[in-house]
């Protein structure tokens, strides 16, 4: 594993280094927490190690690395990720996996709005808490949520689940509450034990599209 000082780098130097040292498939990076854009867009399965906070767009249009945040992260968290994982071990800021098309984005302390919102694909985790208009516009994937939700849970969702362990203050438009299925949970399980999240499928409550009727 190579491990890099960032302290006295802008982002360009930084993900220069890194793609020069993705040869190692583990790079740790220290002293990111005022950086912006780091890690985006990488194609390549490398392990990136982020050893505190980092600013906004982590792993953005990430297509198959694995980037862990030993802290917590800015805005737009894994934005237009396509595959890989992002694991934030902190709180991250509004708009985290936003227009995700696949891969995992695991948050295992609390976020800010307009988490998933435009949602196409993949899953994303929240161990804590979220904010408003959660899952809003979402069209597949799907958003798990340890904690509680504020307004407009799902608003305008067409597709895809939210789940949620605690409670939300309204649900959006179109969308309503049902019970999880045997294969909900397992999946919910196996999902809890991989990334370590001390959480358990029961008591979940499942957030879908309102049943479309015949005129």
């Amino acid at each position: 594993m190579e491990e890099i000082d960032v302290k006295e780098m802008d982002t360009r130097e930084v993900n220069k280094a890194i793609k020069k040292a993705m040869k190692n498939e583990k790079v740790c990076l220290r002293n990111a927490s005022r950086l912006h854009n780091i890690a985006v867009g990488l194609q390549k399965n490398v392990n990136i190690i982020i050893r505190n906070d980092v600013g906004d767009l982590i792993g953005a249009l990430n297509d198959g690395a694995t980037i862990q945040v030993e802290g917590s992260a800015g805005k737009y968290a894994a934005d237009g990720m396509t595959a890989g994982e992002v694991i934030i071990e902190g709180d991250v800021d509004e708009g985290a996996g936003t227009a995700m098309c696949g891969g995992t984005l695991v948050i295992k302390g609390n976020a800010k709005n307009h988490v998933g919102q435009l949602l196409k694909g993949g899953t994303i985790i929240v161990g804590g808490n979220v904010g408003d208009y959660t899952g809003s516009f979402m069209i597949t994937g799907a958003i798990v949520v340890g904690g509680d939700a504020g307004r407009q849970l799902g608003n305008s969702m067409v597709g895809g689940a939210i789940y949620i362990k605690g409670n939300y203050e309204t649900l959006g438009t179109n969308v309503r509450q049902t019970d999880l299925t045997g294969d909900d949970k397992k999946i919910l399980r196996e999902l809890f034990v991989k990334y370590q999240l001390n959480l358990d499928p029961d008591g979940f409550k499942k957030i879908v599209t309102q049943e479309k009727r015949l005129l």
